[in-house]
């Protein structure tokens, strides 16, 4: 009933001007800030920007709070508006930056709050791959399937069917919209370090460049002001990607992502447990509440 309600009100709110939606988010945001659902966040940015008061850090994170709940309010746009509306939401910079010679590609992009509509846009333009773990509410899952499906050429495939099925997708020429920048345990994971603290972080984009031949072309997605929409910006492909140095290509990934999270601090993903594992298991839990945030 619950799952039914929040779609219904996605359905009427994608009616509505990104104005309107702004502002929303961003009374819910007041709200939530002040809530243990706004935990992970406080604990993240403590973690990541010691060098700031308290005050600023609580700042950020209603930005960053309302910037989330907007692209959340904005999932109807992408499930049920028509595409045209969704190309003037969603503008590209630096498309050249896209080609690759006919080499298959994969786009290195971080978690950024405009991620989803990052896909859509994407999808319309290339042909595409995306690597995911489904949705835990069947619900909303099928929500998701189905909008990439209606919006664009890009194939799903679900992480537990492992990388087979994705490096043929790649060979085939289908570009590869890939987000590494989760923690996914300590199995095949190296500890990088991300905002200085070692992170548990999964070596499969260089791992995938040298089995498939691909070229990394890193890429964003940001909110832009005054409610504008948003812009995809492609950057130049890496060159000596994959190198020889495992650890090198891992760490080299994780600086592209800090640099783009402390261009865009409001946009990037806070909300995420990003340092759950830690390389020694002994350590305290890391996102147990520190009484120098109280």
């Amino acid at each position: 009933m619950g799952t039914r309600l929040g779609l219904a009100i996605l359905w009427l709110l994608h009616f509505l001007p990104l104005r309107a939606l702004e502002a929303l988010a961003r009374v819910l945001a007041a709200v939530a800030v002040r809530t243990r659902f706004a935990r992970t966040t406080l604990i993240n940015l403590h973690a990541c920007f010691p060098e700031w008061t308290a005050a600023q850090r609580l700042r950020l994170a209603r930005r960053h709070l309302a910037a989330l709940i907007r692209s959340v309010l904005e999932l109807g746009i992408l499930w049920w508006s028509p595409k045209s509306r969704i190309e003037q939401l969603v503008r590209f910079k630096h498309l050249e930056h896209a080609e690759a010679g006919g080499r298959p590609v994969i786009f290195l992009t971080p978690h950024l709050v405009g991620l989803e509509m990052q896909g859509a846009r994407m999808g319309m333009k290339f042909r595409g791959v995306g690597f995911f773990t489904p949705h835990k509410n069947r619900l909303i899952d099928r929500h998701i399937r189905e909008a990439r499906d209606r919006l664009g050429d890009v194939v799903m495939l679900e992480r537990k069917k492992g990388l087979r099925p994705l490096i043929r997708a790649i060979q085939d020429g289908r570009r590869l919209y890939f987000l590494p920048d989760m923690d996914f345990g300590d199995r095949d994971s190296i500890f990088s370090p991300f905002f200085g603290i070692p992170a548990a972080t999964v070596p499969t984009l260089p791992w995938l460049a040298r089995m498939t031949g691909a070229v990394v072309i890193p890429c964003i997605c940001r909110q832009l002001p005054h409610c504008q929409g948003y812009e995809v910006e492609f950057f130049p492909a890496w060159d000596h990607f994959p190198s020889e140095d495992l650890d090198a290509d891992v760490r080299r990934m994780n600086a592209f992502i800090e640099s783009q999270a402390r261009r865009f601090p409001e946009q990037y993903f806070w909300s995420h447990k990003r340092f759950r594992t830690r390389p020694d298991p002994a350590e305290p839990y890391f996102y147990r509440w520190p009484q120098s945030l109280d």
